[in-house]
């Protein structure tokens, strides 16, 4: 008996020496926390976490937690001194962020630390990632120029024989003929545009014309991308932006729009028509989004490149992190692990998904949710059985064949006019969302808002990007 029960004591205490070794080697791996962009926790988040983190310990040693992104959140912890190791960031903050010393410079450690990564991501993007010739961000090699699509549910469009073959750049008339046919034909409770409260970029309506300079204010001022003289223009006086706002504005009107616009937060699910940046083959994704069988693809611009598309989706490294070699690493993994990048997209195989082939998919599920889009490259991806197997080839397509910005690779330092472009920014919040969503006579508006954006500084603002452009291409 004392023999057994020295035994189990024995037994015992070997089993509390190996959950305290194995739990005091994990604490001494590297876990980096990333402040990630997704539409909301996936199911069962942190026993996903740790297989994937099980996962990066093998390939390259870390592991890794993640937080929900927000722009406020990342200052106040920057500013606190807690660890921000990775953390995606858009095109609007990164060189407001930059600025405020929140990122690490990363120039020298690409190239010595992840040279796969460096030689992976294209030298354009590093271009347009470089803020005073130093690049703070690893952009996500994806849909890097911006191409405009609108989606029509197929049922409309073959119902009215809509001639979905709308002109590139040149586009309004076109929609307003089709939105038209379908309103007469379905009566007048039926909507076939739905917006929401919060405004649309002005982009949609005439095309991606205007580079916006990386300065914040999108819709109010930028330059034609492919004007010779780089000339700096009040966006909203500019003739063919009136126009297409005159056809919202009596879309409003005559109910193509849905009345409730000014009030609401989201249209409904299954909406007619909508818009995106995009290539072909995501009608497959964005009708299972909106539980439509079937929408149209309708190419509405030709793709442009520019700093602001560049830039739309980055991963940067804190300035605080003690990590950093190991925050690039990890990146390293997400661009050049075809594994590591599905998991990352589509969850757990076996549980979220399975094979089909080496590179398509199978969801088992809809309970893992993320954006693959603000993770890493779309080149390493597999595709999901349910999208044309050329899905990225699309899209890579797409990429060598834009149109580059006569402004690609600047983007504006706006600290001169920092004061003005917030003061801008609050200003126009009186007019502009329901003037892009035709509630207000843009011929009544837009005077308005041109006043009151002046009377906080917006030509001192036009003149300090026409001041810098000017020394940029000299």
């Amino acid at each position: 008996m004392k023999k057994a029960l020295a035994f189990t004591l024995a037994l015992l205490c070997v089993g509390t020496w190996a959950f305290a070794a194995a739990r005091n080697q994990r604490s001494s791996i590297p876990t980096l926390v990333w402040y990630a962009l997704n539409p909301e926790d996936p199911e069962d988040v942190v026993e996903n976490l740790r297989i994937m983190s099980d996962y990066t310990q093998e390939k390259i040693g870390i592991r890794f937690e993640t937080r929900p992104y927000a722009a406020d959140r990342i200052q106040l912890v920057a500013s606190s001194g807690e660890a921000v190791d990775i953390t995606w960031i858009g095109a609007f903050d990164y060189e407001r962020f930059q600025k405020q010393g929140v990122f690490a410079d990363i120039t020298d450690l690409l190239s010595s630390q992840t040279p796969a990564l460096w030689n992976y991501v294209p030298q354009m993007l590093w271009n347009g990632a470089k803020i005073d010739g130093k690049i703070y961000a690893v952009p996500a090699y994806k849909d890097t120029s911006s191409t405009l699509f609108g989606f029509l549910d197929a049922r409309y469009a073959r119902k009215y024989n809509i001639n979905t073959n709308f002109t590139r750049g040149d586009y309004i008339r076109e929609m307003d003929a089709a939105f038209r046919a379908i309103k007469a034909g379905e009566g007048s409770q039926f909507y076939p545009m739905y917006l929401a409260k919060g405004g649309i970029e002005v982009r949609y309506w005439i095309g991606e014309k205007f580079d916006d300079l990386g300065a914040g204010i999108t819709n109010l001022m930028g330059v034609q991308v492919d004007d010779p003289n780089r000339r700096v223009v009040s966006i909203l006086e500019q003739p063919e932006v009136r126009e297409a706002l005159r056809i919202v504005h009596r879309w409003y009107q005559d109910g193509i729009i849905n009345p409730d616009a000014p009030q609401i937060e989201q249209g409904p699910r299954g909406v007619p028509f909508t818009f995106d940046q995009a290539w072909p083959s995501k009608a497959v994704t964005i009708a299972l989004q909106q539980g439509i069988e079937e929408y149209i693809p309708i190419q509405l611009t030709r793709p442009l490149l520019t700093t602001h598309s560049i830039r739309g989706s980055m991963l940067a490294v804190g300035a605080n992190s003690r990590y950093k070699t190991e925050a690039l690493k990890f990146i390293e993994l997400i661009n050049t692990d075809h594994k590591f990048r599905d998991m990352l997209a589509y969850g757990i195989e076996g549980k979220h998904f399975n094979y089909v082939s080496p590179n398509v998919i199978h969801r088992l599920t809809d309970t893992y949710l993320a954006y693959e889009w603000a993770q890493g490259t779309f080149f390493n991806l597999s595709v999901p059985d349910n999208q044309p197997a050329n899905t990225w080839d699309q899209v890579r397509s797409q990429n060598e064949t834009a149109l580059a910005s006569v402004l690609n690779g600047f983007s504006m330092d706006i600290s001169p006019v920092q004061n003005e472009i917030s003061n801008i920014l609050a200003a126009v919040q009186q007019y502009y969302p329901d003037l892009s969503i035709g509630v207000t006579d843009p011929d009544v508006a837009i005077p308005q808002l041109l006043a009151a954006i002046r009377n906080v500084g917006f030509d001192r603002v036009m003149a300090e990007a026409q001041r810098q452009i000017d020394a940029f291409s000299r």
